[in-house]
């Protein structure tokens, strides 16, 4: 069996990276490679004793956001639903006692919607009826553009505590 070997000098190794560094910065220039947008909003929503705190949330068009959802009972589980078929809303996460989680949302239009807690232990009352719901409201920038109504998107990331 004969084996090819092939010697590669410093410069050779320096220019392939200085070629795959220039191919990926004109990637990245020409939008090709799209970075998610910047969720630097964080506003922290804490779960707790059937409710949740704060309980009206305004968010405005445009604007990323990430909610920190933090479950501070020790024993008892809870969830953020957040659905609006017409609105293209569909966010059901859970958050186990004592952890939390991040939704990153980006409010593309208008309008008011209502979040709950849809847990419930057997035949007891649920979440939702002890009054743990909350209202977020998504408010124009300046003034609607008359652009056609989009989906909230969303995207969660677990974390634990």
């Amino acid at each position: 069996m004969t084996y090819l070997y092939q010697q590669h000098s410093l410069k050779t190794a320096i220019d392939k990276t200085l070629q795959y560094l220039l191919l990926f910065t004109s990637l990245l220039f020409t939008g090709w490679l799209q970075a998610e947008p910047a969720y630097s909003k964080v506003i922290e929503v804490t779960l707790g004793d059937y409710r949740y705190m704060p309980h009206n949330i305004q968010l405005v068009v445009d604007q990323p956001v990430v909610l920190h959802l933090v479950n501070v009972d020790a024993f008892t589980p809870h969830n953020f639903t957040l659905k609006d078929d017409s609105d293209g809303l569909d966010v059901d996460i859970d958050i186990p006692a004592g952890e939390s989680v991040n939704v990153n949302l980006m409010p593309l239009f208008a309008g008011s919607h209502t979040f709950y807690c849809n847990k419930q232990f057997l035949w007891m009352e649920s979440h939702r009826e002890k009054g743990m719901e909350g209202t977020l409201t998504v408010v124009p920038q300046h003034q609607e553009n008359g652009a056609a109504k989009r989906p909230l998107q969303q995207q969660t990331d677990q974390e634990v505590e």
